[in-house]
This record gives C-alpha cells, sequence and structure tokens, in this order.
C-alpha cells in the first residue's frame, strides 16, 4: 500500500466517521423538559398525559409542562371513571401514552410518586387507544431506519478492511465512500423526522368553531343552531385527526345551580345532535362540559349581552402529529394561542 493511498483514504474515513457521528447526535438531540418533583412521604394527587411507560414506570406530562415519574406498584388501584361516581378495576395494559391520568400517593426519596391510585376516565381511554394504534408504526419505522443506519457503518468497515486490495482503484473507493455517506445522512434524517411527529401526537391545533344559542331557560336547539351544527360536523369531516370540544354556558339570571345544570343539558344537546344527526363518531367528540355562568361575554346588563351567554361553543382541533405523518410534512411548530397540549 502506497503512503499517499494511506492518507487520503485515513483522511477519507475519518471525515465519514466525523460527519455520520455528528448526524447521529444532532439527529437525536432533544431539549430536556423540567422535571417535576414530589417531596418524599407526602401525600398528593397529580393529573397529566402518559408520555412514555417504562414497565412500572410512566412517565407524565403536567399541567405546567413539567415531567414526573410515577411508580406503580402490585397494590396500585387502576380504575376506570364511570357515571354517578362509579369507577371499573383496570389491567395495568390499559396505561398507554397519550391517557389522561389522576395519580394518588405519596412522594420518595428519588422525588418520584408511588402512586396508590390511578383513574381515568373512558373518553380518554379511547383517545389514547387511538394514538396507540398510530406510534406503533411510527416507532417501527424508527427500529427500521436505526438497523438501516447500523447496516451502513457495518459497509464502511468493510470498505476498510478491503484497502489494502485496492491500491488501484482508489476513485472507485472514494466514489462508494461519498454514497454511503449520503445514505447514513439520509437515514439519520428520516429517524429525526419520525421522532419529531412522535413527539407532536399530544399537540392540537385549533382549525374552526361556532357557538350556537338558546332561548331564555331551553336547552332545545333551534333551527339556526342545527345549522350551524351541520356547518361544523361538515368542516370538521374534512380534517384528518380531529377531535371536538363542546362547552355550555349560561346567563346569570336565576339560581346558580339551576345554571349548571342547565348549561350541561345545553352540551349534551349539542353532543347528541352532532353524533345522532351529523355522524360524528363518540370518539371524535370530548366529554362535553357545562361551565355554568363562567366565561362570560359582555356586562350582562342587557337582554342582548345575557342572550349572547346562553350558549354552547363548539371548536374543532386537529393532532399535529398524525396529521404531519399522514401529509408526510413536518409539523407546526407548538407555542400558538390555537394550539394545545
Amino acid at each position: 500500500m502506497t503512503p499517499l493511498f494511506k492518507t487520503r483514504s485515513g483522511r477519507i474515513m475519518a471525515g465519514l466517521s466525523v460527519s455520520t457521528l455528528m448526524a447521529a447526535g444532532l439527529a437525536w438531540a432533544r431539549v430536556e423538559p423540567t422535571t417535576h418533583t414530589f417531596t418524599a412521604g407526602q401525600e398528593v394527587k397529580v393529573q397529566g398525559v402518559i408520555v412514555s411507560r417504562d414497565g412500572d414506570m410512566l412517565k407524565i406530562r403536567t399541567s405546567d409542562e413539567s415531567i414526573g415519574t410515577v411508580d406503580l406498584t402490585n397494590t396500585t388501584k387502576i380504575q376506570l371513571r364511570k357515571s354517578f361516581g362509579r369507577k371499573t378495576p383496570m389491567d395495568a395494559n390499559a396505561l398507554l401514552p397519550g391517557l389522561q391520568i389522576e395519580a394518588q400517593g405519596k412522594g420518595n426519596d428519588k422525588g418520584e410518586l408511588v402512586a396508590e391510585r390511578v383513574m381515568f376516565d373512558p373518553n380518554s381511554m379511547r383517545a389514547s387507544r387511538q394514538i396507540d394504534t398510530r406510534v406503533a408504526p411510527l416507532e417501527a419505522r424508527t427500529g427500521s431506519l436505526e438497523g438501516r443506519t447500523g447496516t451502513l457503518e457495518n459497509r464502511t468497515g468493510q470498505i476498510e478492511t478491503r484497502q489494502g486490495q485496492l491500491e488501484d482503484q482508489e476513485k472507485q473507493t472514494q466514489q462508494q465512500v461519498g454514497q454511503v455517506k449520503t445514505e447514513a445522512d439520509q437515514a439519520n434524517q428520516g429517524v429525526s423526522n419520525v421522532n419529531e411527529r412522535v413527539s407532536n401526537l399530544d399537540t392540537y391545533t385549533k382549525v374552526g368553531g361556532t357557538t350556537v344559542h338558546f332561548k331564555y331557560g331551553s336547552s332545545a336547539l333551534t333551527p339556526e343552531a342545527k345549522q350551524k351544527l351541520d356547518q361544523i360536523a361538515q368542516e370538521a369531516q374534512n380534517q384528518k385527526a380531529y377531535v371536538i370540544e363542546i362547552a355550555g354556558f349560561a346567563d346569570p339570571t336565576g339560581k346558580a345551580d339551576r345554571n349548571q345544570t342547565l348549561s350541561e343539558k345545553r352540551a349534551q344537546a349539542v353532543r347528541t345532535y352532532l353524533e345522532e344527526q351529523d355522524n360524528i363518531p363518540i370518539i371524535r367528540i370530548l366529554t362535553p362540559a357545562g361551565l355554568g355562568t363562567t366565561h362570560q361575554e359582555g356586562t350582562n346588563r342587557t337582554p342582548q349581552d345575557r342572550a349572547q351567554n346562553r350558549r354552547v361553543d363548539v371548536t374543532i382541533y386537529v393532532n399535529q402529529g398524525v396529521v404531519a405523518s399522514s401529509n408526510g410534512t413536518a409539523p407546526h411548530q407548538p407555542g400558538s394561542p390555537d394550539q394545545i397540549k
């Protein structure tokens, strides 16, 4: 082997190794979120979304966007919250990424929450199962791309072992190395894109909405309200990975408990109409919320102002991670007022 070939080939392979390592480092780089710690021995109740699971250890994103650890034990009660205060025991296999849970227990010396009880509702369970069916193929694709990267690295090693036999083929060897580097960069970019889509599976962006109004003391839908709901249902069905949020309200006239009940009936009337008349799947509708006289619009000093608060707000959100995966495009960056996590 000539000294010239050794020098040039050494530079080629060194450059390839450094470039490959840098590309892999950039592909897997992540900004670490704030850690949510729990005081040892203190009873605590926390709500959040499961972002990952490793055996009996759950990572959950809480309302302040920090990540906390919840440990499951043999005595942890896992329950599905149903109507009228009923609870159904569930298996730990139901705790999937994307599930909104409420965990209760005590902190340990590691700052983790040792769960005595974990509860969730049917709507959250259906949503998490839908997310799980979409995450699994993406994770499989990630593993495939990682395997391809390993194969390309092995191929680079084979080229190095053949250098002694390729003294008269230096140009051909250089072309092969360049091709390997290009394929490795493409594979690492594919891994990065998949990871970005998976991280956006709990990001929803508002894409539309409407408001329907009700007569005083009534939860019956008017013809105008039905027309608006038909339009918003059509708009939702044109979207991918959408969910519909329904929030009912009442004006401050009368007793607070009556207004609370009235706001709930109005929200339920909208949900029933969307499901039965507009064929919106149950899994696409979040649990309707009756918010009473909160979030008032106007001063409520005039009949017109009070009429504006006898309403139900209907909002459409789409899942950015799923939409980006199906379209083959990068998801929108979080932080917009119309995005939720």
